[in-house]
């Protein structure tokens, strides 16, 4: 076993239950002091107390029990282990008593634990302390057990200069004078839960609010001057915390919840159970430049933190290995929610491409893992924080909902979490609940989906009146599968469509299934509605009676979708020719919707990657031109008013690819809106800005560089800023 590899999990021989902090950071010199208490329930005597510390310099400790105090007698650290041991000079008898502690850190510039945040204020440069804990960064704040499995209620007292904000976990119970100049806010007591979930912000903050209609109120923090971009955000929030309370039939369990922008973060979002700490691109929405689909990454990243509240918060994983339960529900029911509050932005076909493509991308490697992966060092933690926990998660229990149905699914999940509220669960004890809500044997089906890596293909032939199933696992590289030896086998729920009035359902359970009652005559569609993350291998003929289907929109814009990204994979893994891929695109000059664009476009666009220095090049990009023309020119550079929302989102996808194929009107349309914004600050419409941009930088020089940079120094509002940060790398000549 590794160094790396060796489990450094704390035994448990009676962890804190409930912990006290008084926290006094300090802006000025970046430090901060802290008081604590770890009230124990020793399950035996001993002489040691070891506690998960990472950076902290202690400067007391005893122990108190029955009103006597016992000194320790030596602190030991263990940077490796990032522990702490604290021996005493007599055995501390078992039973309750507690730990008294004080020690000192520094708020680092890590992004990470307790650290500095900074942000500019009328050309000043300002700070202000946030945390950042999951996964073991808790005890780079305050000493504790920094395991999810060891849940606690925590009592948080911070002190701060007047005029500054605290936020934590619940909302002040007590605000009073400290000393001259400060304040102490002490806060309600925590829920029990896992110390990752503990947040401190302090710092000069403005905030917005409003109540859901069950009256808990719903806070958006912000820097100066930002607050009223966080509106759609408070909207979004409150009814998004409504939707949830009835979905999961438990009501949200704090009075207050809390959104914060913080200006450097490293992730998206973090669940803070009652304080959801945000980057500022991914909550703050401005009318004026926001594009539109930015709008709709921040109703997403909202919903999946707020998810959280309950599926992470409520119901924790036992351990980091059970990770997708957090993260693959919450990318799921993302979807859910928004979809509740947007049924017009049409999320579940976004979601075949966005999330169920990513899973199916990544898995295809030979170097990609299980769902379930058992970590143990911190440097293991963090590695499975990947697309296959998050969008693989949300994709097979996608597959696993659409089986159960939708109602069956939901009862099972309010079992789950009512079974295991305030505790903690693995992944079997969310089959368990499933299974006796739904009568179905879930654990036996979904084995293989979280516990192997991979996916299946599934291989059609035709036999005699019917046709046959062969599954097998799928490799994009070619190498792969032959150097590969993996005979797994999946329940895999498969759905078949039969000239778009039949439909099929089973449960294919070996590596061959044979179907009689199967007409492969006509068209044949499997996996309707791409519910299954697995992929699908027609032969020669009944793809291309799949043809009339997709010109004439027989099927699904779900199906659609799925049937050219799995022939352009099968293209890159050898397993059918390239030029089969490429008719089968003719078939979608006439396609309107945006989410199969997007997967055709990202398809066209791997090739032309591969291709970027053959001479036929210029063969490929006439043909490009030729299946984005059509709709480029029904859309047009106008943003219509009361247009579909996913017709904004494909203007800006059919402009830039008909750009990038080279379309020199399109060219000189974007250059011409660019100048004009430079020069006379003529505004381009926020959802063309990334298309304008792209096109620019790709076909710029120098000028064009130092225009970017101009445009980077006015711009206000950090999604503008990031824009511009992505495009102009891509200039040329621009040293």
């Amino acid at each position: 076993m590794t160094e790396t590899s060796k489990s450094i999990r704390l035994a448990d021989r009676g962890w804190p239950y409930r912990y006290r902090l008084i926290v006094r950071p300090n802006l000025a010199d970046f430090t901060f002091i802290t008081d604590e208490i770890a009230f124990f329930d020793l399950k035996e005597s001993t002489t040691e107390i070891t506690l998960h510390a990472d950076e902290l310099e202690v400067d007391r400790a005893s122990y108190i029990q029955n009103g006597e105090e016992i000194n320790s007698q030596g602190i030991a650290y263990d940077d490796k282990a990032q522990t702490v041991t604290f021996s005493f000079v007599r055995e501390l008898p078992s039973g309750r008593g507690e730990l008294r502690l004080k020690f000192k850190g520094v708020l680092n510039d890590k992004m990470r634990g307790f650290y500095r945040s900074t942000y500019k204020q009328a050309g000043k440069t300002c700070y202000l302390a946030t945390t950042q804990f999951e996964a073991t960064d808790a005890r780079r704040a305050f000493l504790c057990i920094d395991e999810p499995a060891a849940k606690a209620i925590f009592d948080i007292t911070i002190i701060v200069p007047e005029g500054c904000t605290a936020i934590s976990n619940t909302i002040p119970e007590v605000v009073k004078e400290h000393e001259p100049g400060f304040k102490i806010i002490k806060f309600a007591p925590t829920p029990k839960m896992s110390t990752y979930l503990v947040a401190f912000i302090v710092g000069d903050l403005e905030f917005i609010e409003d109540k859901t209609e069950e009256g808990i109120l719903v806070r958006v923090f912000t820097t100066p001057g930002k607050k009223e971009q966080a509106r759609f955000a408070l909207d979004v929030a409150k009814r998004v915390v409504s939707f949830y309370n009835n979905y999961f039939g438990i009501p949200y369990p704090l009075p207050v919840l809390d959104l914060i922008a913080i200006p450097d973060f490293a992730s998206g979002a973090m669940e803070n159970w009652g304080a959801i700490t945000y980057r500022e691109s991914a909550i703050l929405v401005d009318p004026e430049h926001s594009s539109l689909g930015n709008k709709q990454w921040v109703a997403i990243v909202i919903a999946h933190e707020i998810a959280h509240q309950w599926f992470g918060n409520l119901v924790t994983m036992e351990w980091w290995t059970h990770l997708w339960l957090n993260e693959g529900f919450a990318s799921y029911v993302e979807y859910l929610a928004v979809d509740h509050l947007f049924p017009e932005w049409d999320m579940w076909t976004q979601f075949t491409h966005s999330d169920l493509g990513d899973a199916l991308e990544l898995d295809a490697l030979k170097n990609t893992h299980p769902i379930e992966v058992d970590v143990h060092h911190p440097h293991e933690i963090e590695e499975v924080f990947d697309r296959i926990s998050y969008s693989k998660g949300a994709s097979i229990i996608r597959m696993l909902a659409e089986y159960l149905g939708e109602d069956v699914f939901r009862d099972g999940l309010r079992h789950y979490l009512q079974k295991h509220s305030y505790a903690n669960a693995t992944t079997e004890d969310l089959w368990l609940a499933l299974e006796h809500v739904s009568g179905k044997p879930v654990r036996d089906i979904m084995r293989a989906w979280t516990s192997k890596p991979g996916y299946p293909l599934i291989t059609v032939t035709e036999e005699g009146d019917g046709i046959k199933l062969h599954q097998s696992r799928f490799f994009t590289s070619a190498i792969s599968r032959r150097e590969t030896e993996d005979k797994t086998v999946w329940y895999v729920p498969i759905s078949i469509m039969e000239n778009g009035s039949r439909e099929t359902n089973l449960i294919m359970d070996g590596s061959v299934t044979s179907l009689k009652n199967v007409q492969a005559e006509g068209w044949v569609k499997l996996n309707v509605g791409e519910t299954g993350p697995f992929r699908v291998h027609y032969p020669k003929r009944m793809l291309q009676a799949l043809r009339g289907p997709i010109v004439n929109k027989a099927i699904g814009p779900r199906d659609r979708l799925g049937i050219v990204r799995d022939t352009f994979a099968l293209a890159e893994s050898c397993q059918l020719s390239t030029i089969e891929a490429l008719e089968l695109a003719k078939a979608y000059v006439e396609e309107d919707d945006y989410s199969v664009w997007v997967e055709l476009a990202g398809d066209l666009g791997n090739l032309a990657s591969l291709i970027v220095h053959e001479l036929f090049r210029g063969n490929f990009d006439n043909f490009a031109r030729s299946i984005f023309g059509n709709i480029a020119g029904k859309l047009g550079w106008t943003v219509k008013e009361g247009e579909r929302h996913t017709d904004t989102l494909l203007r800006s996808l059919a402009l830039y690819n008909l750009g990038a194929y080279g379309n020199k009107e399109i060219l000189e349309k974007a250059k011409e809106m660019f100048r004009m914004m430079v020069e006379s600050k003529t505004p381009i419409h926020p959802d063309l800005r990334e298309t304008v941009y792209s096109l620019v930088a790709r076909n710029g020089g120098l000028a064009e560089y130092e225009m970017f940079l101009k445009l980077h120094s006015e711009a206000e509002l950090q999604e503008e800023k990031n824009r511009i940060d992505i495009k102009i790398t891509q200039t040329k000549n621009n040293l």
